[in-house]
């Protein structure tokens, strides 16, 4: 993470070190840089850009938008104060023409957020607080590297999830708690590269099954060996990533 000064960097360190030791108790904590580039290069999250009028940095969803010119809100409310944003009438000749009298306002506002509290690097935020490196998140707190995620908390490398808690890599899904790569599954838990589940509690590597407990590729285990082959497959895992060829998540399968 980049240096934020104060305590806000280790609020951030803090919110990550809770989630990963959460899902993955029995494991040392990963670099957040290598954690980074490992499960977000996939996500859509919002990149630094600068103030158009004082270079000012910001952060927008510039590869969902396209935007190139940017204000900040204080940027917006100091024009405002000024003249309300209008500008003296005179009548275009082409369209041409008033695209060139509208380059001086034609600027889009980046860094985001209404009714939030402690959001830093992300863009288009609401009712949310102690977001890092997010955008279109609502109802959300404690939240890093996500994208499009409602009522919400504690998730890092994130998208389109709800009613979610302690998640790493959810992919739109709801209802799951202490989970790991989990792809459009439900009221899941304790589970860890599933897709097309509901219902599940201490499964692995599980595909379209539903209501099941201590499951791996979709076979069924007793506890005590479902527990022995959870921290042989989670060693093995993160043994191999960082070979070439490394299974980072469920969708590198096949």
């Amino acid at each position: 993470m980049t240096d934020l000064g104060g305590n806000m960097e280790q609020v951030f360190q803090d919110i990550y070190k809770l989630i990963w030791e959460q899902i993955f108790p029995n494991f040392p904590l990963m670099p957040v840089e290598q954690f980074k580039a490992l499960y977000t290069k996939d996500i859509r999250l919002p990149q630094k850009v600068a103030s158009s009028l004082s270079g000012i940095e910001l952060y927008s969803g510039v590869e969902e938008y396209g935007y190139k010119q940017f204000i900040t809100e204080e940027e917006i409310a100091q024009r405002s104060e000024l003249d309300n944003f209008m500008k003296t009438a005179q009548k275009p000749a082409s369209l041409s023409d008033l695209l060139n009298q509208i380059k001086d306002i034609a600027m889009f506002r980046g860094s985001r957020s209404l009714n939030s509290d402690t959001i830093v690097e992300s863009d288009d935020i609401y009712s949310s607080s102690f977001i890092y490196n997010s955008t279109h998140l609502h109802s959300c707190h404690h939240m890093l590297f996500c994208n499009g995620n409602k009522t919400s908390e504690y998730l890092m490398a994130s998208t389109e999830n709800g009613e979610s808690s302690f998640g790493i890599r959810l992919r739109d899904s709801g209802s799951v708690s202490n989970c790991f790569d989990m792809h459009w599954c439900g009221k899941s838990s304790n589970s860890y590269f599933c897709v097309d589940c509901f219902d599940l509690r201490d499964c692995m590597f599980c595909f379209h099954i539903v209501s099941k407990q201590y499951c791996i590729g979709n076979m069924q285990f007793e506890k005590e060996e479902y527990e022995v082959l959870k921290q042989q497959l989670l060693t093995e895992y993160f043994g191999q990533l960082n070979h070439p060829n490394a299974m980072v998540t469920v969708k590198d399968v096949g």
